[in-house]
């Protein structure tokens, strides 16, 4: 059910930022005056859309569906191998938690200083709150390869 509702709100994460972008450069050649706004919108779309995306490709296959560096581990001997595998995906579960904790105070400031978007005018908390749970998110996934690489098998 989590698989299906994280492919679910990318792809329609994906749809409204190609529709979005479509509309922007309607605007820009039709009428000569483009959406400011689309910016805003599509750039934090993109930082959403690329954490849901590493999650997704996280939770993919024994090892994760990520491109990876594997030209050492494939001569292990098999528990070395998991070993490794599993060091990688707690060395990215970590990354993505101090990820997540740097979001979190970005939002908590944002929140505080009541700033807002500059096209818009809506505050900022609204583009910031998500990425922390999106980063913790990533590293439940990540933690989620940790046990899978030292179970030895599939998710």
């Amino acid at each position: 059910m989590l698989k299906r509702l994280e492919e679910t709100l990318l792809a329609l994460l994906l749809g409204g930022m190609v529709s979005l972008a479509f509309l922007n450069v309607l605007t820009r050649y039709l009428f000569r005056y483009p959406l400011a706004f689309t910016e805003e919108l599509l750039v934090n779309g993109f930082v959403w859309a690329t954490l849901l995306g590493i999650a997704v490709g996280l939770r993919e296959g024994a090892e994760g569906a990520h491109i990876r560096f594997v030209a050492l581990t494939e001569f292990l001997p098999t528990p070395w191998r998991r070993g490794f595998v599993a060091l990688g995906f707690l060395v990215f579960a970590v990354l993505f938690l101090v990820l997540a904790f740097l979001a979190w105070r970005q939002a908590q400031d944002d929140l505080a200083l009541g700033s807002v978007s500059p096209s818009l005018g809506i505050p900022n908390a609204f583009y910031t709150l998500p990425t922390p749970f999106l980063a913790a998110w990533v590293a439940v996934r990540a933690l989620e390869g940790v046990w899978r690489s030292l179970r030895g098998g599939e998710a």
